[in-house]
């Protein structure tokens, strides 16, 4: 915020709040925010603070800014903000007092970033009241954004020039979509009340769409974000680890069958390269993968399950079970779960007879193993990043190309291509394209990469990117 005085005047105006004639009114907007979590939780508010770590302080900003915008009294007449500017308001500067008015008139939304300038802006259009995108100045901000995140923020207008205060929640993309449909919902229902009571009154009932979700805005909202989101924060920081199985339904299990080779390595290759399934990686080596009839999505299908599940393919869309090698002057098989290596052995053992001795078996779970390597990270690719990214940009073309003919449950199990042929599909399709792009620029800059340019799927899709 470059508002000369600004910071200083919203700690002057913290202080104030404190005042016992304040402090019962700051107490109940709190309370309103904070009581049904605490509650639907079962936690005191030193957990609350605890489990949200540095995010509490973006929320605490965010409810602070909703009691410096709230009216009390019987008629409203009440406001912390109006009392401060006539009691102590001549200390402030002018574009800091014309900061707290605005301030005080404000209204928490909820904002899509649809375009930046990093380090020194960002553009948003205002998800729930409609109307053309804003250009806000934003140094830090634009800085963390990315395109298409969606933000609750309140949106002030400074000599002529909109800023955003410092309350500000990134909201995930499927918890920003939930809001929206809640927030539709409270419209009709109150536009249909209001033009009951109108009827009842004799009045005109046309009321005016705009002006409905302007008054939810004032009233509602601040706690329908703030609770939408926290609720969202604790179910993650709550949820058990979820299980990780492959394609067949098995616990993931980093499994390994090794076999002492007594008679010739070429006699073992060769009973290899017989076995249906078995491929060599290239053709001089003694490396084989091991592969299963099917796409990883049809075995999916037929193993449904809760959980994550990890998949395997090569090139050819077919699953991948193991990997095999000769070295050492043993028959090593390496595969992700007990299951799959208990038939490998037996598959092995059968073909190989005289040629091997007896297995022996190993096994490390994912925990164990994570756990054995505290601070790892990654191979890296010993590859120039420009080359690197090439590289990752060369599958991510061909990975998408293919995702566009794929059913996506995000688009009621239809492609992309097929979904895009109806009003509804086309913008599911919308919503799952800014979905995928806000991923891909978030990634990219955790890894320090160029983002992958997703603008070909729009136009594939002949969908004119929204701005």
């Amino acid at each position: 915020m470059r508002i000369p005085g600004a910071d200083q005047a919203i700690g002057n105006l913290i202080k104030w709040s404190a005042k016992d004639e304040w402090t019962p009114y700051l107490d109940q907007v709190f309370a309103d925010h904070f009581d049904f979590i605490k509650e639907q939780f079962e936690i005191t508010g030193e957990d609350l603070v605890d489990l949200l770590g540095d995010a509490f302080s973006m929320v605490y900003g965010v409810v602070l800014e909703d009691f410096f915008a709230a009216r009390f009294g019987e008629e409203g007449e009440l406001n912390v903000v109006d009392d401060y500017l006539k009691r102590r308001g001549w200390r402030e500067k002018v574009p800091a007092r014309r900061y707290l008015e605005a301030l005080r008139g404000s209204v928490l939304s909820l904002y899509e970033v649809v375009d930046l300038a990093p380090g020194h802006s960002m553009t948003v259009r205002n998800l729930i009241l409609g109307g053309d995108p804003v250009t806000v100045e934003e140094k830090l901000g634009s800085e963390s954004a990315a395109r298409w995140d969606r933000i609750a923020g309140r949106l002030v207008t400074v000599n002529n020039k909109p800023y955003f205060t410092g309350g500000l929640l990134l909201f995930p993309q499927r918890v920003a979509s939930e809001v929206l449909s809640a927030f539709d919902d409270m419209t009709k229902r109150l536009r249909t009340k209001l033009r009951r009571e109108a009827k009842k009154q004799g009045e005109p009932a046309e009321i005016d769409d705009h002006d409905v979700r302007v008054m939810i805005l004032d009233t509602m909202a601040p706690c329908l974000f703030t609770q939408a989101w926290l609720i969202d924060t604790l179910d993650r920081a709550f949820a058990p680890i979820p299980e990780i199985r492959n394609t067949d339904g098995d616990e993931i299990v980093f499994s390994e069958v090794r076999f002492p080779i007594k008679g010739d390595e070429a006699k073992v290759a060769a009973v290899l390269d017989g076995i249906v399934g078995f491929e060599r990686d290239e053709p001089d080596a003694s490396r084989w993968t091991w592969h299963d009839r099917g796409s990883p999505s049809q075995r999916m299908s037929q193993n449904r399950q809760e959980g994550l599940t990890y998949r395997s393919e090569n090139e050819a869309g077919r699953i991948s079970l193991g990997n095999a090698e000769i070295a050492g002057n043993a028959l090593i098989l390496t595969t992700n779960s007990r299951e799959r290596a208990e038939r490998a052995r037996d598959l092995l053992a059968c073909h190989l007879g005289a040629l091997a001795g007896s297995p022996l078996t190993s096994h490390q779970d994912l925990e164990k193993m994570l756990e054995k390597r505290p601070g790892s990270t990654p191979t890296e690719l010993d590859l120039p990043p420009e080359a690197a990214e090439q590289v990752l940009h060369t599958y991510l073309d061909d990975h998408y190309r293919r995702t566009l003919d794929d059913p996506i449950p995000l688009l009621d199990g239809k492609a992309p291509r097929q979904a895009v042929k109806t009003k509804k599909g086309r913008a599911q399709v919308v919503d799952w394209l800014k979905q995928l792009e806000n991923s891909e620029f978030r990634r990219a800059a955790g890894q320090g990469h160029k983002p992958y340019d997703t603008a070909w799927m729009w136009r594939e899709l002949k969908i004119r990117e929204p701005r």
